[in-house]
């Protein structure tokens, strides 16, 4: 017994090296798998923040086009815009104190594009930012009253016949096409569309004068 005890070894420096390169392998892999968990976790996060603040956006945006009467540049209709001035009721539908403007614009780091809001004619990035990670900068339609796409998908495309049909019979508040896809990372299966015609409810139903906008 003595013998066979004295004979027994500890291990070897290649048995330590391969234990150890198996346990680095092991952890590693793990260490891999959370991570990725947690990055997941965090753009998970990320992506519904800026699905929330579009959808809020748009909730500020529709209240406040229902209680205004019109646009700064009602000529300019049907197409497509990064930034829109709204004239309200209590300013006679004209420039003044309570006019609001949304605007779009272009950031970097990553670049994206961000709306933003501001009391007044004016708007930039320096103002209140509503929502970011816009994957476009012009995203805003004015429709005039009394007037219909002439197809699904005329809307921006221009003042034509073909695309927009005025002074047709049909009575129509004047609106605001809103289209706002939010992608916080570049994966396409990952934008997030919100889109609306929204009524201008203080806005008249026909141009008194007969043109297309008023």
């Amino acid at each position: 017994m003595r013998p066979r005890l004295g004979d027994e070894g500890g291990q070897s420096l290649v048995e330590l090296l391969v234990v150890t390169v198996i346990l680095a392998t092991v952890v590693g892999g793990l260490t891999t798998l959370f991570a990725a968990g947690i990055n997941a976790d965090a753009d998970q996060n990320r992506r519904f923040q800026a699905q929330q603040d579009a959808r809020l956006a748009l909730d500020e945006m529709r209240r406040e086009i229902h209680a205004a009467c019109t646009v700064s540049n009602p000529a300019t209709y049907n197409t497509w815009e990064s930034s829109v001035t709204f004239y309200m009721a209590t300013d006679s539908c004209v420039s003044g104190s309570h006019s609001v403007t949304y605007c779009v614009v272009s950031l970097a780091n990553p670049v994206r594009y961000a709306l933003f809001r501001n009391v007044g004619t004016a708007c930039g990035a320096t103002n209140q930012k509503l929502a970011d990670y816009l994957v476009a900068q012009n995203v805003f339609a004015y429709l005039p009253p009394n007037s219909h796409l002439a197809t699904a998908t005329a809307v921006g495309q221009g003042t034509s016949s073909s695309y927009i049909v005025t002074q047709d019979g049909s009575n129509t508040l004047p609106r605001l096409h809103v289209d706002l896809t939010i992608n916080q990372n570049s994966r396409r299966h990952d934008a997030y569309r919100l889109y609306d015609d929204i009524a201008f409810r203080n806005g008249p139903r026909a141009c008194s004068t007969g043109v297309a906008s008023c």
